[in-house]
């Protein structure tokens, strides 16, 4: 009787030590799996980050800088096509000034942020970072639908001919109409730029190249209207260096 039971316990110490083996495999088989998993977001976090910040900084960032250089030149030429018109300017008069309407067309991009949504991967992101990184890509379907509206309005005033005799009063109409259509969209864009840029310079500097070649296209149409932002921009203090943060 006293081998049986002897038995009996040696079966069961020897079932509880497999037992044991199995569930502590089984533990750090989880261990490692969420190792992995943790290892794996940060991982796609990270390429998730980089990946809006060249978005914001060297694509979106540079344009926008672009806009806010661009605002009293594009204020300014609009203001002298009135001018012309409204002083009664002969019909090349009115059509140089209109020429000298100048802004540049491109896409404002929000696609590394639609990507990080869509694969759950703004999930895992740091939430401050990722709210700051948003409060700057809220203004960029704005952006690109105003900037598409300027050019049909672009195109409305361009409509206007070059040759005939004297302008008469439905073609002045008709200019200023596109005029003040353009002075519309500029102010739509300049509302958005003061309030997201500084916020997305605080994000870290501009690409450099990038903004010197933006700046560059605005300076070939309006020259040295064109300047640098000054370093609290928008309270214009001195200018500092392209692409410094």
């Amino acid at each position: 009787m006293a081998k049986r039971l002897a038995k009996a316990r040696f079966d069961w110490l020897e079932s509880a030590r497999e037992l044991a083996i199995v569930v502590a495999g089984v533990l750090v088989a989880l261990l490692a799996q969420e190792v992995v998993q943790d290892w794996q977001w940060d991982h796609k976090v990270a390429v998730a980050t980089a990946a809006m910040r060249d978005e914001l900084l060297s694509d979106d960032g540079p344009q926008i800088y672009q806009r806010a250089a661009m605002h009293p030149c594009v204020l300014q030429t609009l203001d002298r096509v009135r001018e012309a018109v409204e002083r009664g300017r002969s019909r090349a008069e009115i059509g140089k000034a209109i020429d000298g309407y100048w802004v540049e067309f491109r896409t404002f991009d929000r696609l590394a942020l639609d990507s990080a949504n869509s694969s759950d991967i703004a999930a895992h992101m740091p939430q401050d970072q990722l709210r700051d990184m948003t409060r700057v890509y809220q203004i960029m379907p704005l952006m690109e639908r105003t900037n598409a509206q300027e050019g049909a309005d672009l195109a409305r005033l361009r409509a206007f001919r070059r040759t005939g005799s004297a302008v008469s009063d439905a073609e002045k109409d008709r200019v200023l109409e596109a005029v003040e259509a353009l002075r519309s969209d500029e102010q739509i864009i300049w509302l958005r730029v003061q309030a997201k840029l500084p916020l997305l310079m605080n994000m870290g500097p501009l690409d450099q190249k990038r903004v010197q070649h933006f700046m560059a296209n605005a300076r070939q149409h309006y020259g040295t209207c064109v300047k640098d932002l000054p370093a609290d921009w928008p309270n214009g203090a001195p200018a500092r260096p392209l692409g410094q943060g």
